[in-house]
């Protein structure tokens, strides 16, 4: 049995659940209990952070970590491209994702209250934001996913960061402009069969998150 511990609103919990949803596998989302990196919930997962998926008794944190182990355990599909470089350039990619993207994403989740929000901060960190998708069309032309048609371990936590970006910037309405490359991958990966349920769940989440904090 496999059991998962995140929230909606985690972009790395949607990471993992569009990765078990395309491995076809069967799981139980649970919130942790008393809320991540509680003494309840360190109990479960001594590092206190979500996602992390419990499977006969074994535990394990980290995305990255994660889908690989769920990889292996379901070898079918693979999601991890055959020949040798492409498999270091799917992992590079993804790590590309969770370094140089996904933080500077999470470093706008304390200006979504309206009293907190600063302009130059908000202008600042999307200036990086848009060098670093300059650099992932750089790096990679997505053809049309990052590993080519199918669905892969890089592409998973791209899906939940549109999302985020979608939101963030009708939020603040700052300035970015996906390479045309980087845009019709964002078009496909969303409307993938085993992305687009968790894709519209986890904006619809972010919207109600952002919603709640407006409204203080």
């Amino acid at each position: 049995m496999l059991v998962l511990f995140d929230l909606a609103i985690s972009s790395y919990g949607c990471k993992t659940r569009i990765l078990l949803r395309h491995k076809g596998l069967e799981w139980t989302s649970l919130a942790p209990p008393d809320g991540y990196g509680s003494p309840a919930y360190c109990k479960i997962v001594p590092s206190g952070t979500i996602p992390a998926l419990v499977h006969d008794g074994f535990t394990i944190g980290e995305s990255d970590a994660i889908a690989e182990y769920l990889n292996e355990l379901a070898p079918e599909p693979a999601m991890l491209p055959e020949p040798i470089k492409e498999r270091a350039m799917a992992r590079a990619l993804s790590r590309f994702h969770d370094t140089r993207i996904e933080p500077l994403l999470r470093a706008y989740f304390g200006q979504v209250a309206p009293a907190n929000r600063n302009a130059d901060f908000i202008a600042e960190n999307a200036a990086l934001l848009q060098r670093r998708f300059n650099q992932l069309a750089e790096i990679r032309t997505p053809s049309p996913l990052l590993t080519g048609t199918d669905l892969s371990l890089a592409d998973c936590g791209f899906a939940p960061s549109f999302a985020i970006i979608r939101c963030l910037q009708g939020l603040f309405g700052f300035n970015l402009i996906l390479p045309a490359s980087i845009k019709a991958y964002e078009a496909a990966l969303c409307a993938h069969p085993s992305v687009c349920d968790e894709y519209a769940a986890y904006a619809k989440a972010l919207d109600e998150w952002a919603a709640a904090k407006i409204a203080g």
